[in-house]
């Protein structure tokens, strides 16, 4: 019996719009879609734009139906997704209690929270505890965590997100509901490796020399048993932020000896919190498929600090079928996801 894991379907939504056409028509030439918050009063805030979805329902609304469509994808019966476990990655349940009482584990460790659940579902299928896992991830964007990264001066004041750049001003927030389908076997894509590590810094800053990020992404490649030289793309965790982007370009720059491919997704479709490394991995998947890489949008300037091989004038054409998505949180927690086109 085989022990590779694979997306055997999905469902995706984001500001970009719904669906897998969507995504690729907006992140291959880096069309950013930022715009003015309408869902609530933002006139007393420093920073009024997010990513925000149209025609949006309430959350448990939208990731009902996504994990529903993510099944159909996959070819499931109505009995066997009533039979398959579900792992939800969502800020709190206040919002989807009927979905979270369904759920056998909810992911609330912030921008690491749909990674870390991919990983677990991965691992369990890998090693026979599991024959599919559905994973779903949700945030829309509201005022609570919008009005907290505001105040901490996190947003960008420019409308943009430059990932990597020497101007680099912030993040801006973004609506992302997405689910997968993991089972053994083939599939649409491959998740290959995964890894995990802290670095146990600072509560909000990470470590400089991006080891903790460095030691999530040579676990993943132990994981699939692969050199660092098969991955032909990376999709970064880079929010835009000084620091962050910094230590992460450290940590690229540790693993991989030579140039890699890089750019966030995140200057197109925001930054989706505990869905961020769910709809991340989709981007991935889904250029990895269709053999273009997404411009890093935003950027103006090269910075001294991220000395990488930034996609930043047109999309470039894949060369290899695997990829690494990253994401990192708060308190030093790291993830990497290696992904093989299907």
């Amino acid at each position: 019996m085989s022990d590779q894991v694979s997306v055997t379907g999905f469902s995706v939504l984001s500001a970009l719009g719904r669906g897998a056409e969507a995504q690729l028509a907006a992140a291959l030439p880096g069309a950013a879609a930022f715009g003015e918050v309408r869902r609530f009063d933002t006139s007393n805030r420093r920073v009024t734009r997010a990513a925000t979805a149209v025609d949006v329902r309430s959350l448990e609304e939208e990731l009902l139906d996504a994990v529903i469509d993510a099944c159909a994808d996959a070819g499931l019966t109505a009995a066997q997704r009533a039979t398959t476990p579900l792992f939800l990655a969502v800020h709190g349940r206040a919002g989807v209690r009927g979905l979270a009482t369904r759920a056998a584990k909810i992911y609330t460790s912030a921008c690491v929270s749909a990674s870390t659940a991919v990983a677990d579902a991965a691992a369990l299928i890998r090693y026979g505890y599991a024959e599919r896992i559905v994973v779903a991830a949700g945030y829309l964007v509201e005022p609570d965590q919008f009005a907290l990264f505001d105040a901490g001066r996190a947003l960008s004041d420019d409308s943009t997100v430059r990932p990597f750049s020497l101007d680099r001003r912030g993040l801006l927030l973004g609506d992302a509901v997405v689910a997968v389908v993991l089972q053994r076997g083939e599939g649409k894509a491959e998740i290959a490796g995964w890894g995990r590590a802290g670095d146990a810094h600072h509560p909000c800053q990470p470590a400089p020399d991006g080891q903790g990020l460095a030691a999530a992404i040579e676990a993943a490649l132990r994981k699939a048993d692969l050199p660092s030289d098969v991955v032909g793309y990376i999709n970064a965790n880079a929010t835009g932020t000084i620091f962050s982007d910094a230590s992460e370009a450290a940590a690229i720059r540790t693993v991989f000896p030579t140039d890699v491919p890089v750019s966030s997704t995140k200057s197109v479709h925001g930054h989706a919190l505990e869905a961020s490394g769910l709809l991340e991995l989709v981007m991935t998947m889904l250029a990895l498929r269709a053999g273009k890489l997404p411009v890093n949008a935003g950027f103006t300037t090269a910075d001294p600090m991220c000395p990488l091989d930034l996609i930043v004038d047109a999309p470039r054409p894949a060369t290899a079928q695997y990829g690494l998505t990253l994401n990192a949180a708060f308190g030093g927690a790291n993830t990497a996801l290696l992904v093989r086109a299907g």
